[in-house]
């Protein structure tokens, strides 16, 4: 596409690439000359700027000796010495680039405190050395001149807390020598605009002597003279714009990395360099107190562009005006001989129909574009007038050849096609004059079917819109750009009981509460000049002639290029929810009353001067009228709750969270001078601004004085009840103690007897016939046996209740039930039983005789007391739950009725006298479960069976 439009014109190009080229030769000759004297001015300003960088920071350096020698000369140097000797340099002035010179003094641990009350009694209340914490050794700021706002933030900072500068401060120490450091962030640096840190520091010695060796220099260290620097002031007061013409970039150590860059001062980041500049780049270093700076140096326009133009600038700017000039003319010519051709290519190819007409109205040319749109060839249009074939009879109209040779104008009509067919056209008409006379005219008509279109679905839109708008439950407006109503729906007329003449323009405002129109119009206005929204609450008369409150709100409109064109709102009826709105108040107002008589107290404190503003009667009357509204709350405190209360607040101010008190204890002073403590359960709840920070606290509290009484009465008499506790316990261990001893010292003599009893018997067995004396021996015998038993179970008790001999083992729950089962094997096998056992849990650490006994008594008990009319079925069942091992031992025997089950487990008791026993086995059970920590249930029906569950707590290996 671009190389067919060049074709044209090859001429003017040829002659501008010849003239262009002469000139381009003859300014490299003379810009050859120009690149060697830039390159020799360029090494001169690097020279320049390195030693006007090297001088300046030698200057730092020896006001930092000055200072080591104030220190040097004297063992106590005072802030008013350090701020005078100081204001006699003026560093500040006379080499600005320097943040300040100050003085960080090294601190053990132990004389920290000391430090800071020292530095506090100077002036300083709020001194601390920080960050907080303990460390090993510690540094702080204590001088720093000038003391401004920046400076301050930088006050008792511990900077050998900090890597980059405690490296470059053990530089200074070991070596005794200046020591920069790296880059930091220097702690004088707000939130905005920070750069880049540097700090210079110099070692201070006690004694004023300097130390020969590396440990007498760290033993005899006293503290550090120091320099801040941010890194562009620095570098801008020193290099300022006495080198704009080289681009200047600083980078921290050896490399060029983005990360280390200190300073650039390059104007823009779009600069570019000239031909001559980009052969100028340079590097160097530069060690500055121990610390090594790179430096890169690039020319920039300004360097090799010096005011004025050069020799070749001249050559290439007369080359290049002329090359344009020989260009522009040939240009020209050539334009102009294409110009008839584009003027017949644009007329062939516009989509409108243009018709050349002579005086008489016929026609002598037309475009192809006409040719289209009323299907005539232009034989066809020579044989009669425009006007006869488009109107087909009828009356010339516009067309008229008389009407057109008077004036240039635009109408539209409707005109014939060669086919028969009618479209609507829009025409425009200019006579041509030839000689001062008019010869005819030019006629340009468009087909406008599709805009008729738009503009019926337009109209159909709006009727659409409107019939919208008048069914909405809203009120609905428009206006244009100076406020004047365009449109009101059917509710808003409904509502005013007005017509649309009547609202139209300026009449919808006589509708406006006349309080209110000046609102409405000050509202209306600021949006307006912001074409921003609006919403706005105001009053409107109704039909019945009442004021009813209503929301308004608007949204600016615009038209496709973007105008402002006015605004389309709406107003809803807003009565009912003001009159709700007025009830809540009312309804507010009265908990606040409520509020206000509540029995506890209700305070508001204002946090920045502990003002109260809200004091309710409770707290009051609490403290005898002296807490009002409009106090300060400590004043009416007890001197010991004023300082902890300033605190409290303090803390909810800094945190933004809540204080909550249980029994607080706040003193009360009393007549005659005695004092009486009450306690109280205290809330101190933060009340947020918009801003988001704490501008009151609401103070709740409610006396529980009654309570912390209460409570320790009942401390006491439950002591009491612990001690009488303590002692029956102590009265049953003797009484086990007494029964086991009782029980072990009968059975040697339960045994001698036993022993004489059959002796006897065996003599009286010789004896055919037995006597009444054998008889009594038996039943002696019999009741010795009892006995023996008897004294057996209360053994097994004792030991029970004492937990004797109960080592824990992992047992496992198959082979415990054997052995059961092989002891009762006799009764098994007369009851016909076969135990069905699943055991989830096959292991669980117990004390095997323990578990033995369990597993004995429950399966033993089911096979004694089946029920004689059902085959005996008993299951043995392990499972886990709730951090519990579950053994069930479920029968279908002959049952426990449910107001026995209460009793089961207790000594000696038995429901069934068919079965022989004793009635401690079920005790037994129970008092091993539960010293093991666990427990056992029993769910049992008569003639149905009795299920045990048995909830072991495993012994801990």
């Amino acid at each position: 596409m671009i190389f067919s439009r060049l074709k044209d014109y090859y001429l003017a190009l040829g002659s501008f690439i010849l003239v262009l080229g002469i000139t381009l030769y003859a300014y490299y000759i003379s810009r050859a000359n120009d690149q060697a004297e830039d390159k020799q001015l360029f090494e001169i300003r690097k020279v320049q700027i390195k030693g006007t960088l090297e001088r300046r920071m030698g200057y730092y350096l020896q006001i930092l000796k000055g200072v080591n020698g104030l220190f040097a000369a004297s063992d106590t140097v005072t802030r008013r010495d350090f701020q005078q000797y100081l204001s006699t340099l003026q560093v500040t002035a006379n080499y600005p680039g320097v943040q300040g010179i100050g003085f960080a003094v090294m601190v053990a641990p132990e004389n920290l405190p000391s430090l800071e009350r020292r530095i506090r009694a100077e002036g300083f209340p709020d001194f601390q050395v920080r960050p907080a914490g303990p460390r090993v050794e510690y540094s702080s700021i204590i001088f720093i001149e000038p003391m401004n706002a920046q400076n301050k933030r930088a006050f008792g900072f511990d900077m050998f807390n900090e890597p980059i500068r405690r490296e470059a401060m053990e530089a200074a120490r070991d070596f005794n020598l200046p020591a920069m450091t790296g880059m930091v962030k220097l702690e004088q640096e707000g939130k905005t605009n920070v750069q880049p840190g540097l700090l210079i520091y110099m070692p201070v010695y006690f004694g004023g002597v300097d130390p020969v060796d590396l440990t007498e220099r760290r033993k005899r260290l006293k503290g550090f003279v120091y320099a801040p620097f941010r890194a562009l002031d620095l570098f801008n007061n020193t290099i300022g714009k006495d080198f704009s013409d080289v681009s200047v970039a600083i980078y921290d150590g050896k490399d060029i990395k983005p990360e280390a860059l200190l300073y650039s001062n390059e104007a823009t980041s779009t600069e570019k360099l000239d031909s001559s500049g980009k052969l100028l780049v340079a590097k160097d270093v530069v060690r500055i107190a121990g610390r090594t700076w790179t430096v890169h140096y690039q020319a920039n326009r300004t360097f090799s562009n010096q005011p004025g133009l050069d020799e070749h600038n001249l050559i290439l700017l007369g080359g290049g005006i002329i090359s344009l000039l020989i260009f522009f003319v040939i240009w020209s010519l050539q334009r102009y001989l294409l110009s008839n051709k584009l003027t017949n290519l644009i007329t062939r190819n516009t989509t409108a129909g243009i018709f050349m007409l002579d005086d008489r109205g016929y026609c002598t040319f037309q475009n192809p574009g006409a040719e289209r749109l009323l299907g005539y060839s232009m034989e066809e249009l020579k044989e009669k007038p425009l006007y006869e074939l488009v109107h087909q009879g009828h009356e010339p109209g516009n067309l008229a050849p008389e009407l057109v040779s008077q004036r240039a104008f635009s109408f539209e009509d409707s005109f014939l096609r060669r086919d028969g067919t009618s479209i609507p056209v829009s025409c425009a008409t200019r006579f041509v004059k030839q000689g001062g006379e008019v010869v005819g005219h030019i006629l340009e008509v468009r087909d406008v079917t599709e805009e008729k279109r738009a503009q019926k679905a337009m109209l159909e839109s709006e009727a659409r819109f409107r019939n919208m708008a008048d069914s909405a439950p809203v009120m609905i407006w428009i206006t244009d750009q100076e406020n004047n109503c365009l449109y009101i729906n059917r509710q808003w007329l409904k509502f005013t009981g007005s017509t649309l003449d009547d609202n139209l323009g300026k009449g919808w405002e006589k509708f406006f509460h006349p309080e209110d129109a000046p609102r409405i119009a000050q509202v209306y206005q600021r949006a307006h000049e912001a074409r921003e929204e609006f919403k706005i609450e105001y009053r409107l008369r109704r039909e019945d002639g009442t004021y009813r409150g209503v929301m308004a709100s608007g949204i600016p409109r615009f038209s496709a290029e973007g105008d402002f064109m006015g605004y389309i709102g709406s107003a809803i009826d807003i009565s009912d929810r003001i009159k709700m709105e007025r009830k809540l108040k009312q309804s507010a107002d009265t908990l606040q009353k409520i509020f206000m008589q509540v029995p506890a107290i209700v305070g508001l404190v204002r946090t920045k001067d502990l003002t109260y503003t809200l004091v309710n009667a409770y707290l009051s009357n609490l403290y005898g009228g002296k807490a009002q509204v409009g106090t300060v709350a400590t004043e009416s405190l007890h001197p010991s709750r004023r300082e902890k209360f300033r605190q409290a607040i303090a803390r909810i101010v800094e945190t933004g969270k809540p204080y909550i008190g249980q029994e607080v204890p706040i003193p009360f002073e009393q007549p005659g001078g005695q004092e009486e403590v009450r306690y109280f359960n205290m809330v101190y709840e933060p009340i947020f601004s918009g801003s988001g920070k704490v501008e009151s606290v609401l103070t709740f509290a409610v006396e529980v004085t009654e309570q912390v009484k209460s409570r320790e009465q009942l401390s006491y008499i439950n002591e009491e009840l612990n001690n009488k506790n303590n002692e029956l316990i102590r009265i049953n261990n003797d009484l086990d103690s007494f029964v086991y001893t009782a029980s072990h010292d009968l059975r040697s003599p339960l045994a001698n007897l036993e022993g004489l009893t059959a002796a006897l018997l065996e003599s009286y067995e010789e004896k055919e016939e037995k006597t009444e004396e054998q008889l009594l021996l038996q039943m002696v015998a019999s009741s010795i046996t009892k006995l023996k038993g008897t004294i057996h179970d209360l053994t097994e008790i004792t030991k029970v209740q004492k937990d004797l001999d109960s080592q824990a083992e992992v047992l496992s729950f198959a082979e415990v039930l054997e052995g059961v089962e092989e002891d009762i094997a006799p009764m098994i096998k007369e009851a016909g039983v076969v135990l069905d056992t699943s055991f989830e849990v096959p292991q669980l650490r117990y004390a095997r005789k323990n578990l033995r006994s369990i597993l004995y008594n429950l399966v033993s008990n089911a096979v004694k007391y089946r029920n004689p009319e059902a085959p005996l079925k008993v299951s043995v069942h392990t499972y886990r739950d709730n951090g519990f091992v579950v053994l069930t031992v479920e029968d279908n025997g002959l049952g426990i009725r449910v107001d026995q089950q209460e009793k089961l487990f207790t000594m000696f008791r038995r429901f069934h006298s068919h079965v022989e026993g004793t009635g401690i086995g079920l005790y037994i059970v129970k008092r091993i479960i539960e010293n093991n920590g666990g427990r056992i249930e029993v769910s049992s029906e008569p003639g149905r069976g009795s299920k045990f569950t048995v909830y072991f707590k495993e012994v801990a290996s």
